[in-house]
């Protein structure tokens, strides 16, 4: 990869891309092949299994899917309704008795077993490899696993029968609807950027962090019992009249460390701050408090606070302008050697960028998750793409 001219030798610019073939990892493209395509090729390749796959590979797929997570969320909804709405209910004595014997346990186990038919059409026809690949996919896997073993259980004669819990497991696969969010572009943007940018983000939220946690050590110190409705507390009744009684704010206090969190991020969203720290001068008979929390205001909200907010808008843009550049396909070089798309490279082994090895067979590389801001799909065009000398005695 690094001797793009063909000369054997590595030239000084070259090496300069050594850092980055460190961050390549190799796969082979047959190690992406299915269970259906390495035992029956013949079947794989019939007209047929091929319209089945695309079938399966398509959008449309996925929103047949969807309306079923749709219309099992109304059944859900439908069944839990009387719960919620706090009724008095009698459960059905069949529910225990260990078997399919009544109509929502019935619905329950065609949702069950749809769920488990999609986990098996799309293993046979992505291959467990790229199946599990896709973090969605984990999750479909876990949730239909954790349903049909629970399903097992309950319905085979046992002390434990109760089939509310496949209703509860099942419950959680709606939780997938979120994923009609992820449809609209925007919001796939939104959300395919604000993953990227959290680990580099983590730092500074940390300091944020750091410094209301130290605030919230010294509240505790300086103002903890101050804020209390007991009546035999003479401090109850010195709140009385003041704003923060009159908003009820008698949750903001420093009672206790995750109480003085609560305040600390109040006053971290300027939420009528003033209205709270005049609860804590009423109560103190001081107007020193107000020096605590114009110190918070100055570090924590005007100083950390806004580096924070420009630091997660900065990343965002440079985030979104890497994230719009890899969704587009490009296929690289003049011999078209690489096809790069997001942190894939798939190309030939037997040549790579002109030099010729012993290897044969398609292989994939990929970007490695380094930790540190770069265009991955223009690392990859780079390195998967030929230099004129090379070109020129090919």
């Amino acid at each position: 990869i690094l001797d793009k001219d063909g000369t054997n030798l590595i030239s000084e610019e070259e090496f300069m891309d050594f850092g980055n073939v460190l961050l390549l990892e190799f796969t082979k493209a047959s190690d992406y092949a299915t269970l259906i395509e390495r035992k029956f090729p013949k079947f794989f390749s019939s007209p047929p299994y091929q319209q089945f796959c695309r079938v399966v590979k398509s959008d449309y797929f996925e929103v047949v899917i969807d309306i079923i997570l749709v219309m099992n969320a109304v059944v859900i909804g439908i069944q839990s309704y009387p719960e919620l709405s706090g009724r008095h209910i009698d459960f059905d004595p069949k529910f225990w008795d260990g078997s399919i014997d009544t109509y929502w346990e019935l619905v329950e186990a065609i949702f069950t077993l749809i769920y488990g038919l999609e986990v098996i059409v799309k293993i046979l026809v992505l291959g467990w490899k790229r199946y599990i690949e896709q973090t969605k996919n984990i999750f479909d896997f876990t949730i239909t696993t954790l349903a049909i073993v629970s399903s097992a259980i309950v319905y085979d004669p046992n002390a434990f029968s109760d089939s509310r819990i496949i209703r509860m497991i099942v419950m959680a696969r709606v939780l997938r609807l979120v994923r009609l969010l992820t449809a609209m572009k925007r919001f796939q943007l939104i959300g395919a950027i604000s993953v990227e940018i959290l680990p580099a983000a983590r730092s500074i939220v940390l300091l944020l962090f750091l410094v209301m946690y130290t605030f919230a050590a010294i509240g505790v110190s300086l103002f903890g019992g101050l804020i209390t409705r007991d009546p035999k507390n003479e401090r109850s009744y010195l709140v009385l009249g003041t704003d923060f009684a009159d908003n009820d704010y008698w949750g903001n206090n420093f009672n206790d460390m995750i109480s003085g969190m609560n305040v600390l991020f109040n006053l971290l969203v300027v939420n009528n701050w003033t209205e709270c720290e005049i609860g804590f001068e009423a109560t103190s008979r001081t107007k020193w408090v107000r020096l605590y929390f114009l110190f918070f205001h100055v570090l924590a909200v005007i100083l950390v606070n806004n580096v924070v907010i420009a630091f997660i808008i900065t990343q965002f843009l440079t985030q979104m302008a890497i994230f719009k550049e890899s969704t587009d396909v490009e296929f690289l070089g003049e011999t078209d050697e690489a096809t790069v798309s997001h942190r894939l490279a798939v190309f030939q082994g037997s040549t790579v960028t002109g030099t010729e090895t012993s290897l044969s067979g398609t292989y994939i590389a990929r970007i490695r998750r380094s930790g540190r801001e770069g265009h991955d799909h223009e690392r990859l065009r780079k390195l998967f793409t030929q230099t004129s000398s090379n070109l020129a005695s090919s």
